[in-house]
């Protein structure tokens, strides 16, 4: 009987498809996905695994928007710097209308209301508006709804609380996005510039006056996210917390997605042993007796 487990997808952009590896890894190893919460790309990606569709058929969907990626916006969209109509189109192969209590998989994503600054759960209604509001990268695509919701990410980047909410005594696998190479800088990349914009523009503007300040504004928006992502981490305590090596890639940079995913099937390989202990009689035992009443809140 394969053992039941929580996943806590984290955001940033195109590394999101690094969760398809980890989840890959996690079904080739009988475990058993029975709860998925997911801020900004966590969200997005893990929405067609909850609705119980293979990793590498999502993976190959991936494959064939990047050969020729659409960011249309629709007509009555708030101002942005890009739209989701592309995304959308995607997304609906895997969902096709579904609320989030047709999911086969418990589900939920986090987005922000900037009318009242808190964090909002959502997991009720269309699959698809929650994805559009915890993807909602202020500036980049549009926000959403009369609370104005914007990307889950920015107060909750790994939503490990919002995980647990499921079943308390289970564990929970964390995958966050924002590890990086050796000697990485985040200077070197103007992560906040989408790569849809044609390659000779973004020349000019880096070489522009306008350059320097946009790149220290984005190395400044990175180094911030990372710390608030550890923050998180260590209040929320996952039982496994996986990070693939993906933070040197921009969020909305043009990828080879079999890249991404193949490192977050190493990356969840490398934690398995973890994972294994984490279904220790102890383990549980502490997991029950921390936080058996969650749900009774």
């Amino acid at each position: 009987m394969a053992k039941q487990i929580l996943l806590a997808l984290g955001g940033g952009g195109v590394r999101g498809i690094a969760h398809l590896g980890v989840v890959q890894c996690l079904l080739d190893n009988h475990y058993e996905i029975v709860g998925i919460a997911g801020s900004s790309a966590g969200g997005m990606f893990g929405a067609p695994v909850a609705a119980g569709h293979d990793p590498r058929k999502i993976l190959e969907a991936v494959e064939a928007f990047f050969e020729s990626p659409s960011f249309k916006r629709e007509p009555n969209a708030s101002a942005s710097l890009v739209g989701t109509l592309g995304l959308q189109k995607v997304l609906e192969n895997f969902l096709d209308k579904k609320n989030f209590t047709d999911l086969p998989i418990q589900f939920c994503v986090t987005a922000v209301s900037l009318k009242t600054g808190e964090e909002t759960l959502i997991h009720e209604g269309l699959v698809m508006d929650g994805i559009l509001a915890t993807i909602a990268i202020p500036g980049v695509f549009p926000h959403h709804g009369d609370d104005v919701l914007i990307d889950g990410g920015i107060l909750d980047p790994v939503p490990v609380k919002a995980a647990r909410s499921f079943d308390p005594s289970l564990p929970i696998v964390a995958i966050a996005l924002h590890t990086k190479p050796e000697n990485y800088s985040p200077y070197e990349s103007l992560a906040i510039i989408p790569d849809k914009f044609p390659e000779a523009l973004l020349e000019r503007i880096t070489k522009s006056r306008f350059g320097e300040p946009l790149r220290a504004m984005s190395a400044g928006i990175e180094l911030g996210s990372d710390r608030l992502t550890e923050l998180t981490l260590d209040s929320s305590k996952p039982d496994v917390l996986v990070k693939p090596v993906v933070g040197q890639f921009a969020m909305l940079q043009k990828v080879d997605p079999s890249e991404l995913f193949d490192e977050g099937y190493r990356a969840m390989e490398a934690e398995l042993e973890t994972l294994k202990e984490s279904f220790s009689l102890i383990n549980s035992l502490k997991r029950i007796s921390k936080y058996s009443l969650m749900n009774k809140e």
